[in-house]
């Protein structure tokens, strides 16, 4: 367990990696100066949300490293849609009701499963623990799945966690909550978490490695947090469409399709360095 922000600030200096120059052209007028043909008009656009960096965000370059990897997936097939940016529950109460395409990046949970299609992972990441020096509380982070282990949850017990509005809780911790053995605050936004745990008005806080330190780089409040040693989880994230969506599997097959081609040319890696993310080794 890290006493101090020190790891927090090391796993920032992650998202400062320079970016890489050019080595392999990107699908679209990038690449050979051809405009794939539009896609046919369905009236819908991509959504996703805000302050995720550095997966996406409104003011970030290309809209964030997914908003960018989802563009350039579809452009591959001759798809050009606009993305709009909107609270995280919007968008994905919009993309539930047919009223968006699709929206990212969102990890499986079996509420979701109900609800929508989900592609192939655009990306694996490591959720880690972020805990309130103001807390007690300590994150022992045991593998799940060994006899008579229960993954660390019991560490949450009696504790409050911050889940901002449109965000998921891992299943355990879900449960937890559901039996009246874990408090849950929901404020608006990302930010709005750091702020609690920082303050001591939650416990901890459950999210991915780099949208995490970002987060928390970005509040100026990292002497105020700690973050575990071990991670909670590995976790992938995907683009989702709503189940009653007409051609809801095509546009899913065709994602996944323009996905495989960028890492069999190699963008996907160029893209990884470009939004200053390391690769997996």
């Amino acid at each position: 367990m890290r006493s101090s922000a020190a790891g927090i600030v090391l796993a920032g200096l992650l998202l400062c990696v320079a970016p890489a120059q050019p080595q392999a052209q990107v699908p679209g007028p990038e690449a050979g100066g051809r405009e794939p043909a539009p896609a046919p008009y369905t009236g819908l656009d991509l959504v996703t949300g805000s302050d995720y960096a550095p997966y996406t965000g409104d003011n970030l370059p290309g809209g964030g490293l997914v908003t960018d990897m989802v563009r350039r997936a579809f452009a591959v097939g001759g798809r050009r849609y606009d993305v709009r940016f909107m609270p995280w529950k919007r968008g994905y109460d919009g993309v539930v009701a047919g009223r968006f395409l699709a929206t990212f990046p969102y990890i499986r949970t079996p509420e979701r499963e109900r609800e929508v299609l989900f592609s192939d992972p655009v990306m694996e990441v490591r959720q880690f623990v972020y805990l309130s020096n103001r807390s007690g509380m300590e994150f022992r982070g045991r593998t799940v799945g060994q006899a008579g282990d229960s993954g660390g949850l019991e560490d949450f017990q009696g504790r409050t966690i911050c889940q901002p509005v449109g965000y998921a809780l891992p299943a355990g911790l879900e449960a937890m909550v559901g039996q009246g053995r874990l408090t849950r605050q929901t404020p608006s936004d990302l930010g709005a978490c750091v702020r609690m745990v920082a303050t001591g008005r939650a416990d901890v806080l459950v999210i991915d490695e780099f949208s995490g330190a970002a987060a928390i780089q970005r509040s100026g409040l990292a002497d105020d947090i700690r973050v575990a040693d071990r991670p909670f989880a590995v976790v992938t994230l995907h683009l989702v469409v709503g189940r009653a969506t007409p051609g809801a599997e095509t546009t899913v097959a065709d994602f996944n399709d323009g996905l495989k081609a960028l890492k069999q040319q190699g963008v996907y890696h160029q893209l990884l360095l470009s939004h200053t993310l390391r690769p997996a080794p």
